[in-house]
């Protein structure tokens, strides 16, 4: 919503080839590095955790990550603040100290957490801290269902939207801003996750990480769309609607083919994708002014589909 990429590469530091041995009829053995065992004070017997990530086996002594602490301060209520709090809950941070002169900012802190800080509570406050820490870390591991559910609902965003125009209907619209706090609070989430404990498979990591930002921009454009028709009265065009439904739709094959990938369908994708951007732009010379912030967003939601087929190839 407001935070630029951050992501961590989990990439191996160092490299090494070892030999792999073969134990009875059908079991497959490679030898630990003696110096790494020695280090972590492994021996015989010993559990290790195993992780498969893609074409990689990553060994550990055992899955337990750091935790980290961070102080944030508050001087004044200023423009931006709750970004520094969202900035450092995608980092990766457990437990947020914040500090602060006037202890109205402790509404602002609270309001932020509870719509963008997923499994975060306040656990001490006072008239100039407060800290808040994560109380739900078994959820970070639940990524593969998360990033479903995130993306089952932006395709909601857009059903809502195209309810909205097409009956008229304020009560959708209403609808549409709810569902589009979820999604805030879900790509957060997402980031957080990618930055704490990668991909299984790392060389998805990072385009994972900006897919996600680009799904919550398209969510971005179907709320502005909704507070402008809530604040204007001004509901767009049936020309506009058809254009709708076809992004929505392009939006419903991206879902497909990221589960289950097509080149011929992508290449089908990426032509629709240029047909409705060119019919978009014929639109914006015909339409009156007030119609003009309507085809703003919708030529954005293109431009962002674009660059999720690209993700694809």
């Amino acid at each position: 919503m407001f935070q630029k990429p951050i992501y961590t590469s989990f990439a191996l530091l160092r490299t090494m080839k070892r030999k792999i041995n073969r134990v009875g009829p059908s079991t497959l053995t490679v030898s630990l590095p003696s110096k790494w065992a020695k280090t972590l004070g492994l021996k015989a017997g010993d559990e290790i955790e195993v992780e498969e990530r893609a074409n990689q086996l990553v060994l550990s002594r055992e899955r337990t990550i750091e935790k980290k602490d961070i102080t944030i301060h508050y001087p004044s209520k200023q423009r931006f603040l709750k970004r520094f709090l969202v900035s450092a809950y995608i980092k990766g941070y457990d437990t947020i100290q914040v500090t602060y002169d006037d202890p109205v900012l402790f509404g602002l802190v609270q309001e932020t957490m509870n719509k963008l800080l997923l499994g975060f509570e306040v656990v001490e406050h006072s008239k100039d801290r407060c800290v808040l820490k994560n109380i739900a870390e078994g959820m970070e591991y639940e990524f593969d269902n998360t990033q479903r559910k995130y993306f089952l609902h932006i395709k909601q965003l857009l059903s809502h939207l195209i309810e909205a125009i097409q009956n008229k209907d304020p009560q959708e619209l209403e609808h549409l801003l709810f569902v589009d706090q979820t999604v805030d609070k879900l790509c957060q989430f997402i980031r957080r996750m990618l930055n704490i404990h990668g991909y299984k498979d790392d060389s998805k990591g990072k385009s994972l990480y900006f897919i996600d930002n680009l799904l919550e921009s398209i969510a971005d454009h179907c709320r502005d769309i909704a507070k402008h028709m809530q604040r204007t009265g001004i509901y767009p065009s049936s020309d506009f609607l058809v254009l709708l439904k076809q992004v929505a739709q392009n939006i419903e094959t991206y879902y497909q083919l990221f589960y289950t990938f097509n080149r011929e369908k992508l290449v089908d994708l990426k032509e629709r994708d240029v047909q409705i951007k060119k019919s978009v732009l014929e639109q914006i010379e015909k339409h009156e002014h007030q119609h003009f912030l309507f085809y703003h967003h919708l030529l954005g939601m293109t431009e962002i589909c674009h660059d999720l087929s690209e993700e694809m190839g």
